[in-house]
């Protein structure tokens, strides 16, 4: 083999040399850049961890892996007291390992009626559906007029200072659908905001008179005004006294021989809080859910036979709320029609 001149061997020292000194940069580059990224990721490089992929922040506080001290300070929530139901609707919190989303109803959570909302009117566990809401008083006055007669008009107020609420569930009812179930929540104070229409006719498929025996001799009572939403309860016990007076002032009781007075077959519910619905009521009632006479059997399953108010019209008449022909009306009180109540919690 011929051997190189000196010329060639300086050629290749200084071809060696440059190589070198480039794989240096490259290699030098390298460690700067990753001790960069390393140390923008929170954490020291070493030798041990320089390609390591665990970051201080990924490590709880105190423990040390491959030369990386974790910075990571987590929060015991075991010891937390807050339920669904202490946290404001909608609202996100952490307890107890889990992730929570708050079910209090406040009074400037605003309920969109247009959806279905029931009434769990006790503060147990165990859901029990009483009614369906129909009016909130928590959001702005609201008028209306159901049907076209005239008879169908109501302001639904608005109040203020109510009671505490949250979201328990859902329920499903075979003619109002599928709906939120809202309770009362334990110790609350404060004005009732929901009016609450029972699911049910008392009696399902029986008809009562009005008050039979008191056609002609009625006083003209409260809640004869356009105007008499939030009466209901008044009228009730108001009408009520009257038909237990002992000293019968407008007639005997159940006077007709085929059909009881509807007071006779409510007396429990009316001791219970329930009450019959005043005509501006029945009106808000109706017109939450666009009752109509084309709809009111099939859909809500509501009776042929008109429901009685607890409003007065004359002194030997009553209104009542007529589905069949979609408005309010009235009828001598010896007449018959459903019964249905309503409540307010």
């Amino acid at each position: 083999m011929k051997k190189l001149s000196k010329k060639q061997k300086l050629i290749c020292f200084m071809a060696i040399m440059i190589i070198a000194v480039i794989l240096a940069i490259i290699i030098t580059t390298n460690i700067i850049r990753n001790n960069n990224t390393v140390a923008n990721e929170g954490y020291l490089a070493t030798i041990a961890n320089a390609g390591s992929s665990l970051i201080a922040s990924y490590i709880k506080k105190g423990i040390t892996i491959g030369g990386i001290t974790g910075t990571l300070e987590t929060l015991d929530t075991n010891d937390a007291t807050a339920y669904a139901e202490d946290i404001a609707y909608g609202k996100v919190a952490y307890a107890r390992g889990e992730r929570i989303v708050g079910t209090r109803i406040d009074e400037d959570t605003v309920l969109n009626l247009q959806d279905v909302y029931y009434a769990d009117l006790d503060s147990s566990g165990e859901i029990t559906v009483d009614g369906v809401i129909f009016a909130d008083l928590a959001g702005e006055e609201e008028n209306g007029e159901w049907g076209s007669k005239g008879w169908g008009v109501y302001t639904i107020p608005s109040e203020t200072n109510l009671k505490q609420y949250y979201i328990k569930g859902e329920y499903t009812d075979e003619h109002f659908g599928t709906g939120k179930v809202i309770a009362p929540m334990k110790g609350t104070s404060g004005n009732e905001r929901f009016y609450v229409m029972a699911l049910e006719d008392i009696n399902p498929g029986t008809y009562y008179c009005w008050y039979y025996a008191a056609y002609g001799k009625l006083d003209k009572i409260v809640g004869t005004s356009d105007n008499d939403f939030g009466q209901g309860r008044e009228n009730t016990e108001y009408v009520n006294g009257k038909w237990n007076d002992p000293n019968l002032p407008w007639g005997a009781h159940n006077d007709n021989s085929s059909y009881d007075d509807m007071w006779e077959a409510i007396q429990e519910e009316i001791a219970d809080g329930w009450f019959v619905p005043s005509k501006s009521e029945w009106s808000a009632f109706g017109e939450a859910f666009e009752i109509t006479s084309s709809n009111y059997s099939n859909t809500y399953g509501l009776s042929y036979y008109a429901y009685w108010s607890s409003s007065q019209n004359f002194r030997g008449n009553a209104y009542n709320a007529n589905f069949d022909y979609g408005n309010v009306g009235n009828l001598y009180v010896n007449s018959i029609g459903s019964v249905r109540l309503a409540t307010t919690f």
